[in-house]
C-alpha cells in the first residue's frame, strides 16, 4: 500500500519537501504581476522577480565588500545594513 501526500504552497511561501519513498511532484505557477516584472526567459513564473534578483546581486556585492573589513567591523556594518533594509523594505516583522 502506498501513502500519498499533497503539499500546496501559495506564492511567497518558503517550502521544502523530503520524500522517503518514490513519488511524483507537480509544480504549478501563476503569473500575477505585469510581464515586465518577470525574467524574459522565465516561462512559468517560478524564478525570482527581476527587481528581487537584482537586489540579491547587489547584496552579494555588498557582502563581498564587507568581507574586506576586520570581523568586528564587518559584523557591525552588516547588522546596520540589515536594520536599514528591514526598516525600509519590510512592512511586517515576524517573531
Amino acid at each position: 500500500m502506498m501513502n500519498w501526500c499533497a503539499c500546496v504552497c501559495v506564492a511567497l511561501w518558503f517550502h521544502n519537501v523530503v520524500n522517503t519513498e518514490s513519488g511524483v511532484a507537480v509544480n504549478v505557477f501563476w503569473r500575477q504581476l505585469p510581464a515586465d516584472q518577470y525574467d524574459q526567459s522565465d516561462t512559468y513564473g517560478n524564478k525570482d522577480l527581476v527587481a528581487a534578483a537584482r537586489a540579491g546581486q547587489i547584496i552579494d556585492r555588498a557582502v563581498k565588500l564587507l568581507d574586506t573589513l576586520p570581523e568586528e567591523y564587518r559584523d557591525f556594518y552588516a547588522r546596520k545594513l540589515i536594520a536599514r533594509i528591514q526598516s525600509r523594505a519590510c512592512k511586517h516583522t515576524h517573531s
